[in-house]
């Protein structure tokens, strides 16, 4: 039985992952595809809830570290057993967005080789086979994130300078992984088109 390919949306916050993921899942809707995100297993559910949280901030950074890499149960319980069978997996945000956000926004660079050495140790045997990277002016990202009326987590409530860092993070782990770049500055039309085009030539 051939292997699924694992495949990765990433990007700060008002990117339009999640409304690109789900362009996709419409586009793409049959029994050989899984839609999931970071924490997609009931468990990292409640884990990726508590790290967006209020009470989650308060926590150490080196404990919100921790528990970032503990979404890595979704691997495990719902990623690799669906690969195996042959079904191709796209997630919303994966690895890089800990980098991003725990290591680089957070200014804990300190951290940054235990990530890439956690990185190896937890998600050697399930890499994803293709990263994209929808790349957003933060200033962009930031009006999108407040016009959609809805109510902030701990991490879209920071100010503009923060998602300046994200940004940073994200081009700094795009250093050492293959990825591909989306222009996510432009209508979300036009951006999930692209994406299509992207995932469906590497399938």
């Amino acid at each position: 039985m051939k292997h699924g390919t694992f495949i990765v949306l990433e990007g700060g916050d008002g990117a339009g992952k999640t409304t690109v993921a789900n362009a996709l899942k419409e586009a793409l809707s049959s029994k050989e595809f899984l839609f999931t995100r970071a924490g997609g297993s009931p468990f990292g559910e409640k884990l990726r809830a508590l790290l967006v949280s209020d009470e989650g901030a308060r926590a150490s950074l080196e404990s919100r570290f921790a528990l970032a890499f503990a979404l890595g149960d979704c691997v495990q319980s719902v990623i690799k057993p669906a690969l195996v069978v042959g079904k191709h997996v796209i997630s919303d945000r994966f690895d890089a967005s800990i980098f991003a956000y725990q290591v680089y926004a957070e200014e804990q660079l300190h951290l940054a080789d235990l990530f890439w050495l956690a990185r190896k140790e937890l998600f050697s045997a399930t890499v994803p086979d293709l990263y994209i990277f929808l790349d957003v002016d933060v200033q962009k990202g930031f009006e999108r994130v407040r016009q959609k009326g809805k109510p902030l987590d701990h991490f879209e409530k920071r100010p503009l300078s923060f998602q300046e860092r994200v940004r940073g993070g994200y081009q700094e782990f795009f250093k050492q992984v293959p990825h591909v770049v989306v222009d996510a500055n432009r209508p979300l039309q036009e951006v999930q088109k692209e994406v299509l085009e992207v995932v469906q030539k590497h399938l």
